[in-house]
């Protein structure tokens, strides 16, 4: 969706608030597609004495698989990013992320929904973050409840030592 700011950023100062559906469903993460839904975005693009920012606020759900123990679940996340908008960069400061360049003073939501959101994907899944895991020897879910398995593994170099202290 492109959000035309022309109005906002030639007057002396403003509001327009935009709600808008981004379909993310393409992006592929570690192996899945955490986006099965759209992400709501509320964009509110506001002019203060000529300075023009666009706060972006996103809600979405995350459908993963845990890490640990290979449970899928579901993460409700809301994030909050804010940009300044310019029309253009001096030469010095071209490749400064601070700003969102819109030099025919139009916006694609979109691209800025995608740039907003997905480097704040988690680096790892995890149901919670007390996650047991699952048991090494027989794969059983150690959140559920022991499994009783022997988890103790011996060092085969090491086993010499054992059998001294079992005399």
């Amino acid at each position: 969706m492109k959000l035309d700011l022309n109005r906002i950023l030639d007057r002396g100062d403003g509001a327009e608030v935009v709600k808008a559906d981004v379909d993310l469903r393409f992006v592929h993460y570690r192996g899945v597609s955490p986006f099965q839904e759209p992400v709501l975005l509320t964009a509110e693009a506001r002019n203060r004495v000529g300075v023009v920012t666009l706060d972006c606020t996103y809600q979405y759900t995350l459908h993963l698989s845990c890490d640990r123990c290979l449970t899928p679940f579901s993460k409700q996340v809301t994030l909050h990013a804010a940009h300044t908008v310019v029309r253009s960069l001096s030469s010095e400061s071209s490749d400064d992320d601070d700003y969102l360049v819109a030099p025919d003073g139009i916006v694609d939501l979109d691209e800025v929904a995608t740039n907003d959101v997905l480097p704040e994907l988690p680096g790892k899944f995890l149901c919670r973050e007390d996650c047991k895991g699952l048991c090494p020897v027989c794969g059983c879910n150690l959140n559920e409840g022991s499994c009783g398995c022997e988890r103790r593994e011996a060092d085969p170099r090491l086993a010499i030592l054992d059998q001294f202290f079992e005399n």
